[in-house]
């Protein structure tokens, strides 16, 4: 089975499943969103998207409860729509209280049959706040955590995010991007760890992901990052770069491993 493991809400959402059908990918591991670039028809209206998205990821702006409120409850209603062919992953906040993290999962998550969380979206220096969410993962059953890698995280946030995984070695933690530009250390580190996974989306280039999934293929999770990357040619990309005894692997073995389809 070919698993994108990792994209977001694209709209509308019957050309995702036309992109899909035409890529041979039978799952997406669909993540909630409160941003839609997919939509803009012009620079101007991409740069407004992408502003919203930059600020989100730098920090310097935190989505509201009622945003994520929004998107949770638009995930849901498309995996309802598609339910064979979407599985969520939905998206948490953070700095909450443990009491209200758990209510918030066990209300937003569990209830609604995600798979997982995250995407988690930091600044740099902020991965401890993680350790409330790591907390409450372990009484739901061990959620999978789906953490964004790239800028702003530095080296030191990858090293934060690997100890707070040896932690809790029963999590599955899924590393976005490979790690960025920490790529390096963040293999390093995913074939050390056991509950460490690579996510194959957006990596820093076509040689990492080619040392990436050939050292490690057991570790890595093939993602698209929809509406950011194109599906298509992200699974090409795989194809050609992996050895073909772990071709199957890295399209959706890993990831159904992981969830247990």
């Amino acid at each position: 089975m070919v698993i994108d493991g990792h994209s977001h809400v694209n709209l509308p959402v019957e050309q995702h499943i036309e992109i899909m059908d035409k890529a041979g990918v039978e799952k997406t591991i669909l993540f909630s969103t409160s941003i839609h670039p997919e939509k803009a028809d012009n620079l101007q209206g991409l740069k407004k998207e992408m502003k919203i998205l930059n600020d989100i990821v730098s920090g310097k702006t935190n989505s509201s409860l009622d945003e994520k409120y929004k998107s949770i409850n638009e995930l849901k209603q498309i995996i309802q729509r598609y339910p064979s062919r979407y599985i969520g992953f939905g998206s948490v906040p953070v700095g909450l209280n443990e009491n209200d993290t758990n209510l918030y999962i066990e209300e937003n998550i569990v209830k609604n049959k995600f798979a997982g969380i995250g995407e988690f979206t930091l600044p740099s220096g902020q991965i401890k706040i993680l350790t409330t969410i790591f907390k409450s993962s372990m009484i739901f059953g061990k959620l999978p955590i789906w953490i964004h890698a790239f800028n702003p995280l530095v080296l030191q946030d990858i090293k934060e995010i690997a100890e707070l995984s040896k932690k809790f070695p029963d999590i599955p933690v899924i590393l976005g991007h490979m790690g960025g530009s920490n790529w390096l250390t963040a293999i390093e580190l995913a074939k050390e760890m056991p509950n460490l996974y690579l996510d194959t989306s957006a990596c820093f280039s076509t040689l990492v992901l080619k040392i990436a999934i050939n050292e490690i293929p057991l570790k890595c999770i093939f993602g698209a990052d929809m509406p950011y990357g194109d599906l298509q040619l992200s699974k090409e990309a795989i194809e050609k770069l992996c050895n073909k005894s772990y071709i199957n692997a890295v399209l959706g073995d890993n990831m159904a491993k992981l969830l247990k389809l």
